[in-house]
């Protein structure tokens, strides 16, 4: 029985294909001598939208697209508005502060997480109990998941985030289904060569100034379905068309902007 999968009904290209879209007909609009701000064409509004379109691409919860917004509007009306805000020489140690927090604490809540994992590990191998099984595959469930730890993970589905740093993660699921991968000025580099799943899954990329590799296995249908804008996509697969299993599709989605995705297999 083919899984199925819940895919994010919140599209980042329909949303990114607008924002081209809107730049465009600013531009166009210029050009035939219509009166428009001149603020809509400054490299503030550019962290304004790039900041947005992350927080819409992650539902508001991302910490970088939180940044860029920031910055851009303080740049904004600092500088185009004449707002003195008085805060110049604090907006960089601020800003610094801010990411530290933020990198500190989802550094202890990986430290947390592992923690859990390795107790359970101990507690199951000093009692054996047996296995639990998911009630409906009858596969066996999964320890738990992390995040952002770099290493082997068991997790079926992925949230990895990879800002001003590099993750290198081993996927040893048997029951992978997909998740999502950002890498903000970083790296990601995931091995699938290990995982499994039946059926078709979606992965859900999204890179800005940043890079991503991905390592799957050679007999693996792999359909990539990305928006890239000043960027690029290496697809360095050895073409089997013979060993290509059609009951293992893996969808690749997302956005790179100013930044690279490399596919390969071995």
């Amino acid at each position: 029985m083919a899984r199925k999968f819940n895919s994010n009904s919140n599209d980042g290209g329909i949303v990114f294909g607008f924002i081209v879209l809107g730049i465009g007909i600013l531009l166009l609009l210029k050009k035939l001598g219509f009166f428009f701000p001149d603020w809509l064409l400054t490299w503030p509004m550019i962290l304004i939208v790039i900041g947005t379109f992350t927080l819409i691409k992650h539902e508001f919860k991302s910490v970088f697209g939180a940044l860029l917004l920031g910055f851009g509007l303080f740049f904004l009306f600092e500088r185009e508005f004449n707002f003195d805000f008085g805060l110049d020489r604090y907006i960089l140690p601020i800003a610094l502060i801010g990411l530290g927090i933020h990198l500190i604490s989802k550094k202890r809540n990986e430290q947390n997480v592992l923690k859990t994992i390795q107790e359970q590990i101990k507690s199951r191998n000093k009692d054996f109990p047996a296995e639990p099984k998911d009630p409906i595959t009858g596969e066996p469930k999964t320890l738990g998941s992390i995040s952002n730890v770099t290493g082997a993970t068991f997790s079926d589905q992925l949230n990895v985030d990879a800002i001003l740093s590099g993750v290198q993660k081993r996927v040893l699921s048997k029951n992978f289904q997909g998740g999502k991968l950002t890498a903000a000025f970083g790296g990601i580099d995931l091995d699938l060569t290990q995982a499994d799943f039946n059926g078709m899954v979606n992965l859900q990329i999204d890179v800005i100034f940043g890079g991503m590799k991905l390592i799957v296995p050679p007999h693996w249908d792999i359909r990539t379905e990305v928006t890239n804008i000043a960027a690029g996509i290496e697809d360095k697969r050895l073409y089997r068309e013979s060993e290509v299993d059609p009951n293992k599709v893996l969808v690749i989605r997302g956005t790179i902007l100013f930044g690279g995705l490399e596919i390969k297999s071995f």
